[in-house]
């Protein structure tokens, strides 16, 4: 039984033709043909198999026919696949043609479709009434701008010497708040740059005092050092001059 699957976007309703019919035994064919021949390709697998195992077994009589069956098999399998191909030609012609059909078909809906569009249109002389006509109305509301225009114009002239010396006291306005502004900063920076030279004088002032301290104390002891080796010297050459009254007297 042949059953026959209807498009999503097709409306007709037609039922199945010799054509249909032709196509599904065709495709059914085939599919029995691509069974035949995958269980063809195992046979001769296994054949073979059955012959090299005979020969191991050193079973000549098992091999030679297990390798005629083989041999058949093959013959069978090729026949098969040189049908099978046959089968699968015709199908695919068969499908260029119903594509092809389809094809002039909707060209032909199209060339309808087209026809009844252009007589909706009236032809070239309609169209060119149609022009037409949208250009006096677009000239139309060209002129009836222009007119409004002109009235707007007449109403509420500007006076340009207004304008420019308006614009003219903005931008001296302008001017004269960036110049304060300038002014102002550049004051602050002064400021800030003589705060920071009386930061420096200061430090260097610390400095100086330090190291005058510093070299101070350094003079302070080396005098004290310098005192200190006078008085041990000193010391020393009394103590020389009370030993040797006392050694003359032990001579003597």
């Amino acid at each position: 039984e042949t059953v026959k699957l209807k498009a999503s976007g097709d409306k007709s309703v037609s039922g199945i033709t010799a054509e249909d019919t032709s196509i599904a035994s065709l495709k059914t064919l085939i599919k029995d043909l691509e069974l035949q021949t995958t269980v063809l390709s195992r046979r001769v697998d296994e054949l073979g198999i059955t012959a090299k195992e005979a020969v191991a077994r050193k079973n000549r009589v098992a091999a030679l026919a297990a390798l005629r069956s083989k041999k058949l098999a093959e013959t069978t399998l090729t026949k098969r696949h040189a049908t099978l191909g046959q089968l699968e030609e015709v199908f695919s012609k068969i499908e260029q043609a119903a594509d092809q059909v389809e094809l002039v078909n909707v060209m032909e809906a199209s060339s309808r479709v087209l026809s009844g569009l252009n007589k909706e249109v009236g032809g070239v002389e309609r169209v060119d009434d149609v022009v037409d006509q949208l250009r006096d109305q677009m000239s139309q509301v060209d002129e009836v701008g222009n007119v409004i225009t002109e009235i707007g114009q007449g109403a509420g002239a500007v006076d340009e010497t207004e304008v420019d010396d308006e614009l003219e006291a903005m931008e001296r306005e302008e001017r004269e708040k960036r110049e304060a502004k300038e002014r102002s900063e550049r004051e602050e920076r002064e400021k800030l740059e003589a705060a920071e030279t009386r930061r420096r004088l200061a430090a260097l002032e610390e400095v100086e005092r330090e190291a005058a301290k510093s070299k101070e104390e350094v003079s302070k002891k080396s005098e004290e050092s310098i005192i200190g080796q006078s008085v041990e010297d000193t010391v020393k050459q009394m103590q020389g001059m009370s030993l040797e009254p006392k050694q003359i007297a032990e001579t003597g």
